[in-house]
């Protein structure tokens, strides 16, 4: 249960609600980091539709300060960004406790070998190419947030 939900359930218990019909939002969640808003609003409704919980976030710098507010199950993450890019971010997660487990995958319209092989060296667990097909990525982060598969493994690569 995140800090978010344990606030909330506390609230709801000092306000009387019976603890037996309190229902928490189980969805798991994603964090999307883009400086592209058109791929953050497709990005987040193909992904709700699947079942998950978006936040969307707008740079690199406010997807570091999302993540380290209220941890994500999973985090998207573009690698051209103004400002702090995707490589900058995902070295930051990995540096901080809180986030140090959580599954990050890049998000790249780049297929050239040198990008393919600055990934390889990254702190990323993954690939999803752009343009992102979102059934195949709904499936594999349910099945990675489900603990059904390593980190590790690119879609669409």
């Amino acid at each position: 249960m995140s800090e978010a939900e344990r606030r909330e359930f506390a609230e709801q218990l000092d306000e009387g609600v019976d603890e037996d019909t309190l229902v928490v939002d189980r969805r798991r969640r994603v964090l999307i980091v883009d400086d592209d808003p058109d791929f953050l609003a497709i990005a987040e409704a193909a992904l709700a539709a699947h079942g998950f919980l978006v936040e969307r976030a707008a740079g690199g710098l406010r997807g570091v300060f999302l993540a380290t507010q209220d941890v994500p199950d999973v985090i998207l993450c573009d690698l051209r960004m103004p400002g702090i890019d995707g490589f900058v971010v995902a070295e930051a997660l990995r540096a901080d406790p809180a986030t140090q487990h959580v599954a990050i995958f890049a998000c790249t319209g780049r297929r050239d070998l040198e990008a393919r092989a600055a990934l390889n060296a990254s702190a990323f667990d993954g690939v999803l190419v752009k343009p992102v097909d979102w059934d195949s990525a709904a499936r594999l982060l349910h099945e990675i947030v489900g603990g059904r598969r390593p980190y590790g493994h690119t879609q669409g690569t």
